[in-house]
Protein backbone atom coordinates (compact mmCIF):
# COMPACT_ATOMS: atom_id res chain seq x y z
CA UNK A 1 0.00 0.00 0.00
CA UNK A 2 1.16 3.53 -0.76
CA UNK A 3 -0.24 6.51 1.07
CA UNK A 4 0.22 9.69 -0.91
CA UNK A 5 -0.55 12.99 0.76
CA UNK A 6 -0.05 16.64 -0.08
CA UNK A 7 -1.15 17.92 3.30
CA UNK A 8 1.17 18.97 6.07
CA UNK A 9 2.29 16.32 8.56
CA UNK A 10 0.23 18.03 11.26
CA UNK A 11 -2.88 17.08 9.29
CA UNK A 12 -1.74 13.47 8.83
CA UNK A 13 -2.64 12.47 12.33
CA UNK A 14 -2.70 8.89 13.51
CA UNK A 15 -6.47 9.20 13.77
CA UNK A 16 -6.71 9.73 10.01
CA UNK A 17 -4.06 7.37 8.64
CA UNK A 18 -2.82 5.36 11.62
CA UNK A 19 -4.87 2.26 10.94
CA UNK A 20 -3.68 2.20 7.31
CA UNK A 21 0.06 2.35 8.01
CA UNK A 22 1.82 -0.96 8.59
CA UNK A 23 5.09 -2.70 7.71
CA UNK A 24 4.01 -3.00 4.07
CA UNK A 25 3.17 0.69 3.62
CA UNK A 26 5.23 3.22 1.68
CA UNK A 27 4.35 6.84 2.42
CA UNK A 28 5.05 9.64 -0.07
CA UNK A 29 4.83 13.14 1.40
CA UNK A 30 4.57 15.96 -1.12
CA UNK A 31 5.22 19.53 -0.11
CA UNK A 32 7.69 22.30 0.61
CA UNK A 33 8.02 21.48 4.34
CA UNK A 34 7.39 25.07 5.35
CA UNK A 35 5.68 25.50 8.69
CA UNK A 36 4.74 29.19 8.33
CA UNK A 37 6.70 29.81 11.53
CA UNK A 38 4.46 27.51 13.59
CA UNK A 39 5.57 24.53 15.67
CA UNK A 40 6.67 21.57 13.58
CA UNK A 41 4.91 18.25 13.54
CA UNK A 42 7.95 16.08 13.02
CA UNK A 43 6.59 13.64 15.58
CA UNK A 44 3.95 12.65 12.99
CA UNK A 45 6.58 11.82 10.37
CA UNK A 46 8.58 9.95 13.04
CA UNK A 47 5.49 7.88 13.86
CA UNK A 48 4.92 7.15 10.16
CA UNK A 49 8.52 6.01 9.89
CA UNK A 50 8.16 3.73 12.90
CA UNK A 51 5.00 2.11 11.59
CA UNK A 52 5.56 2.09 7.84
CA UNK A 53 8.04 0.40 5.55
CA UNK A 54 9.33 3.57 3.86
CA UNK A 55 8.71 7.31 4.05
CA UNK A 56 9.86 9.61 1.25
CA UNK A 57 9.45 13.36 0.98
CA UNK A 58 9.16 14.96 -2.47
CA UNK A 59 9.84 18.69 -2.24
CA UNK A 60 8.90 21.01 -5.14
CA UNK A 61 11.32 23.74 -4.04
CA UNK A 62 14.92 23.99 -5.25
CA UNK A 63 17.37 22.52 -2.74
CA UNK A 64 18.92 25.96 -2.30
CA UNK A 65 15.68 27.05 -0.55
CA UNK A 66 15.61 24.11 1.86
CA UNK A 67 16.16 24.95 5.54
CA UNK A 68 15.86 28.69 4.87
CA UNK A 69 13.22 30.95 6.34
CA UNK A 70 10.39 28.79 7.63
CA UNK A 71 11.53 25.63 5.81
CA UNK A 72 11.98 22.73 8.22
CA UNK A 73 12.68 20.07 5.62
CA UNK A 74 15.82 18.98 7.49
CA UNK A 75 13.85 18.24 10.64
CA UNK A 76 11.16 16.29 8.80
CA UNK A 77 13.72 14.66 6.53
CA UNK A 78 15.55 13.12 9.47
CA UNK A 79 12.56 10.77 9.85
CA UNK A 80 12.39 9.70 6.21
CA UNK A 81 14.23 7.35 3.90
CA UNK A 82 15.01 10.32 1.71
CA UNK A 83 14.02 13.82 0.68
CA UNK A 84 14.07 14.55 -3.03
CA UNK A 85 13.76 17.72 -5.05
CA UNK A 86 10.84 17.08 -7.36
CA UNK A 87 9.87 20.11 -9.44
CA UNK A 88 9.39 18.50 -12.83
CA UNK A 89 8.85 15.19 -14.61
CA UNK A 90 12.58 14.59 -15.06
CA UNK A 91 13.15 14.79 -11.30
CA UNK A 92 10.10 12.63 -10.61
CA UNK A 93 11.43 10.05 -13.06
CA UNK A 94 14.82 10.12 -11.30
CA UNK A 95 13.13 9.49 -7.96
CA UNK A 96 11.13 6.57 -9.35
CA UNK A 97 14.27 5.04 -10.92
CA UNK A 98 15.99 5.08 -7.51
CA UNK A 99 13.10 3.12 -6.04
CA UNK A 100 13.15 0.32 -8.60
Amino acid sequence: MVILTTVTPSKCSGERYGKDINSKTTILLLGDARNNYHATSSWVVKEMQKRGRHVYWLNPEPKSYWNTGDSVVGEYGSFTDGVYECRNLRQLEGFVEKLV
